[in-house]
């Protein structure tokens, strides 16, 4: 169905909440995860509708739309993300059908969008460190998998680090220890050692998942990753995501109303996901139909670089920054890195 996967890295600018409903644990309203590891993620039925919104307010919003052609702006969301106009007033809804309308007066609405999304997966979790102030954690499960999820877009040569306890030879984490190196997370210490493929590896994530932008981070992913075992990981990312507890006070008796205290869970700030955006050509029965290339460019070049995901928007919740990797300019590295 899809042809190509093209690699998409969400950072977490603000704690996001992409929310799996209402549960009996011990949070109320906990975040996604996976089912068989228990890492955070958010699914792509959760991405492809936060997407689908951010390229509406970009090209421009539902409530202005007006379908004029078939090859308008607002008339490609259609035609790449599915037909939708459950939001549409009367005309809009009707200048809408008149361009899915062909020469028999057939309307041909019924088709699958050529644009979709897999579930993002946690690549780097934020951690308080004794040194730099926090440390971006992973480990060998989630780079292995990271390696298969590449490969399907086509990406290869990436310097995947081998084993546990593994910082980059620059790391600025470090403290000196009995048996040699240590770092420190939160209030537990490990014994790691620098390692030539980590630090490849981070120089890869520093040239592909973040903005030019993001200056800071750029050049932290270069230092400042620690590979932990997977157990240790696994711990981290379901214990040190931040819980918040919320209420809603009666304003006439100045107390918590009834049923109002609950706790919320949230990745927190700097995490680092990747997707894979799949892309194929249209789907629609018309026959002047855009093709692969002219999908992903439409998507491109309107993907916001920083957009809201998940709950809570109104508290500041959910900002991410986004960015579509550049599969030539990977495909370049590639060559260069082969060369030598």
């Amino acid at each position: 169905m899809y042809r190509t996967a093209n690699p998409l890295f969400l950072t977490c600018e603000t704690p996001t909440h992409a929310g799996s409903g209402s549960e009996l644990g011990v949070v109320d309203l906990p975040i996604q995860r996976e089912k068989h590891t228990g890492f955070p993620k958010m699914e792509g039925s959760t991405l492809k509708g936060s997407f689908r919104e951010a390229i509406e307010r970009r090209v421009g919003r539902q409530e202005v739309a007006k379908f004029a052609s078939w090859n308008a702006p607002d008339t490609k969301i259609q035609r790449i993300f599915g037909y939708d106009d459950g939001s549409l007033d009367t005309a809009q809804k009707e200048a809408l059908k008149q361009c899915f309308t062909d020469k028999k007066n057939q309307l041909n609405n019924e088709f699958s969008g050529c644009v979709g999304f897999a579930d993002a997966r946690l690549l780097l979790f934020p951690v308080k460190s004794m040194k730099g102030v926090f440390a971006w954690i992973t480990c060998p499960q989630v780079l292995q998998q990271f390696a298969l999820d590449m490969e399907l877009a086509g990406v290869e040569g990436i310097a995947i680090p081998k084993g546990a306890g593994l910082v980059p030879e620059t790391s600025n984490l470090t403290l000196p220890g009995k048996d040699g190196l240590n770092v420190v997370l939160e209030e537990y210490a490990f014994g790691i050692r620098a390692d030539k493929d980590t630090s490849q590896f981070c120089e890869w994530l520093s040239e592909h998942v973040f903005q030019a932008s993001q200056g800071f981070s750029q050049q932290k992913v270069k230092h400042d990753v620690v590979v932990l075992p997977n157990d240790d990981f696994r711990d981290f990312v379901n214990l040190s995501t931040e819980v918040i507890t919320r209420t809603k006070i009666n304003s006439d008796t100045g107390t918590v109303e009834q049923g109002q205290l609950f706790t919320e869970e949230y990745l927190p700030a700097e995490s680092v996901l990747y997707t894979l955006a799949l892309v194929a050509p249209e789907f629609s029965k018309q026959t002047d139909k855009m093709k692969e290339a002219e999908v992903l460019n439409f998507l491109k070049e309107n993907l916001p670089g920083v957009m809201q995901i998940g709950g809570n928007a109104t508290l500041g919740k959910g900002i991410v920054r986004t960015r579509l990797m550049n599969m030539a300019t990977a495909k370049k590295a590639e060559k260069g890195a082969a060369k030598q």
